[in-house]
């Protein structure tokens, strides 16, 4: 079934790209070449999972020996974030699919409709009632599956506090969660790397311009960067030509590189940090407000690329 999970996403590629761009904002050439192949590779890999795994005995003495079952948990709940929904689904989901759960999923609400669309996708692939979608605010609808007596498992991906609180209620249920919460990660540049081939120093400033992939909306980018003071001047300079080369615009247009930000809230709190940042003496090196777009683009929430110079005590870099 897995397996066939993969096959219906690969054959549904553009349409299940092209929903997750209108439901997300992010640029349609990441949607067709990242996030929905990597959802049927994750189906897939868990399909292999299940033939890796084995049972296991052991003797205990002559007369006794244990038998070790592996056994679903039954019900699990799976609260899905705004910034990879096709691709967080699968995380989720293929595991517990595989592992022989039923899910009870609810998407975030800032993006509802890509999940919907893959559910349709699969339905006749599942028996009914397997795969279950709940629509809904966080506080409700999340709340509701998170203290719900009927889940044996609760899974969560999304921010601190709110991971904090699911992992609280899911102790007073006595039951496992899981959480993958948010991040801050630094990218650390020491002098050596300005020694090293030009290539290398090209993919350097490459992963500190990762910083921008999927709209900066990634847990995992390098929203930080710590740079040695001796390589600062001549790093930056390759930086600053891979930025200027960023394309914004239309997210369904396949050259565009950086998309709008998922939501209003989304798009008011980076504005907001950005003014801080400045009024905190950050200084501006690029972008730094809203994208101003044409057209049916003029009311999108598009931001500009922005790189600011501070120091580790401003609230930006906290």
């Amino acid at each position: 079934v897995l397996l066939k999970i993969a096959d219906r996403i690969e054959q549904n590629l553009e349409i299940l790209a092209v929903t997750e761009t209108w439901d997300n904002g992010k640029a349609v050439r990441e949607t067709l070449n990242a996030d929905v192949p990597l959802a049927a590779d994750h189906f897939r890999y868990f399909a292999g999972c299940i033939r890796a795994q084995e049972g296991g005995a052991a003797e205990i003495n002559e007369l006794t020996t244990a038998y070790h079952f592996h056994e679903p948990l039954g019900v699990v709940g799976q609260i899905i974030p705004w910034n990879f929904p096709l691709l967080m689904a699968a995380w989720k989901l293929a595991p517990a699919l595989a592992a022989g759960n039923c899910v009870v999923l609810k998407p975030a609400e800032q993006t509802p409709l890509s999940i919907m669309v893959f559910a349709e996708l699969i339905a006749d692939l599942l028996p009914a009632g397997v795969l279950n979608i709940v629509q809904g605010f966080g506080r409700e609808a999340g709340e509701a599956l998170a203290t719900s007596k009927r889940i044996a498992k609760i899974a969560f991906t999304g921010s601190t506090p709110i991971g904090a609180h699911i992992m609280h209620c899911a102790a007073e249920n006595i039951i496992p969660s899981t959480v993958e919460l948010g991040g801050k990660s630094p990218n650390i540049f020491f002098e050596d790397i300005m020694n090293a081939e030009p290539q290398f120093i090209e993919k350097a400033a490459e992963g500190l311009v990762l910083a921008f992939f999927n709209q900066g909306e990634v847990c995992t980018c390098p929203s930080r960067a710590l740079v040695q003071e001796s390589i600062y001047d001549d790093f930056m300079k390759v930086v600053m030509k891979k930025i200027v080369k960023i394309k914004r615009g239309n997210p369904l247009d396949t050259d565009t590189m950086v998309g709008a930000q998922a939501s209003e809230q989304q798009y008011d709190k980076i504005l907001s940090y950005l003014k801080i940042a400045q009024e905190e003496g950050a200084e501006l090196l690029t972008g730094g407000a809203a994208e101003r777009l044409e057209g049916d683009l003029s009311t999108g929430y598009y931001i500009q690329p922005t790189l600011l110079k501070g120091h580790n005590k401003m609230r930006v870099f906290q």
